[in-house]
């Protein structure tokens, strides 16, 4: 059993959508369980969903009443192993009746980043039903404890059809955010840096800060257009648009990777997070004055802000659905 926030959202929910039905297809017996009601992804799931159905950021009557739907699904579906992804899903986890084999993936190198002392005690309570933890990336341990994950599974991804791979230009024309809009992201440097290079901006995501950005951008007369969350961000990326990545943290970074797989000029913040990717130093910028800089340093050389496909292969061929359903396989038959 699979536990996410919802069956779209954010790049943790995609991919184990994608897991999911590569485990289906291979004949594993999947249900997943999206706990919060929401639009169906790009990645229609193929597994059996039990979705309860909750309304994001509702009351906290409507999450005891989530709470209730989910214990009573684990106890009719009685899974061997229940996956818990991010944040809701740990503390669903927590408070599940009974003894039960948890696996909990760590996904963000500062989870719990709005409720510290909560996600403390939560995980306090995880710890003492002996949950096993993963992570996704190499880089991640386990917060607080910063204790190693019992092993990494990466994250897959969806992999653009070849034909609909785009031609970029020569020049800058617009900047693309694409993400949560959340204070970890960063979308508000984003919109400072479309001020301060006199750009367009495509925002694509939404979250609480849409309307404080929206605010902004008007106020201050930035050519910012706010799309919301879309269901193949990627379609609304054009010839001439750059990839403007400005997270104060991040997990696995599974924009830039799709980023890599749909061959975006990509602009990154300079955090460790990001660095990791070892890209070239034209990629990654420090500050807003750095973004500014390089925007108008390869304005009319867009192109070489693609990252060079020996790199790109190296990671996606790693986040290959197949060998990331393999490594799942294997963890699986030592964990049940």
């Amino acid at each position: 059993m699979i536990v996410t926030n919802s069956l779209s959202g954010g790049g943790a929910e995609r991919s184990m959508n994608l897991l999911s039905n590569e485990l289906t297809k291979r004949g594993w017996p999947v249900s997943l369980v999206p706990i919060n009601s929401s639009i169906a992804d790009q990645v229609v799931a193929v597994s059996e969903v039990f979705s309860l159905d909750r309304k994001w950021n509702s009351s906290f009557v409507n999450t005891i009443i989530a709470l209730w739907k989910f214990n009573k699904v684990v106890s009719i579906w009685q899974p061997d192993v229940i996956v818990l992804n991010c944040d809701l899903p740990e503390l669903f986890g927590a408070l599940l009746p009974g003894k039960h084999n948890l696996v909990a993936l760590e996904h963000a190198s500062q989870p719990w980043k709005q409720r510290k002392l909560f996600g403390k005690l939560v995980r306090k309570i995880l710890s003492f039903r002996k949950i096993t933890w993963a992570a996704v990336s190499t880089h991640l341990t386990i917060w607080p404890s910063k204790e190693k994950p019992t092993t990494v599974l990466q994250n897959s991804v969806l992999r653009p059809i070849e034909h609909k791979l785009r031609v970029t230009d020569s020049e800058i024309k617009r900047l693309a955010f694409i993400g949560r809009l959340s204070q970890e992201k960063r979308p508000d440097l984003a919109l400072e840096i479309a001020k301060l290079t006199k750009l367009e901006l495509i925002v694509i995501g939404d979250g609480l800060m849409k309307e404080e950005l929206e605010s902004k951008a008007l106020h201050e007369s930035i050519n910012a257009t706010f799309l919301g969350w879309v269901k193949d961000p990627w379609s609304e990326i054009l010839a001439g648009d750059l990839l403007i990545v400005t997270s104060s943290f991040e997990g696995d970074g599974l924009i830039v990777i799709e980023g890599l797989a749909h061959r975006v000029p990509i602009l990154l913040a300079g955090i460790s997070d990001l660095r990791r990717f070892n890209f070239p130093e034209k990629h990654y910028c420090n500050t807003l004055d750095g973004f500014v800089s390089r925007v108008a340093e390869f304005e009319n050389r867009l192109g070489e802000l693609i990252v060079e496909s020996d790199v790109t292969k190296v990671i996606l061929e790693e986040r290959l659905i197949s060998k990331v359903g393999d490594e799942w396989i294997k963890f699986l038959e030592t964990s049940s």
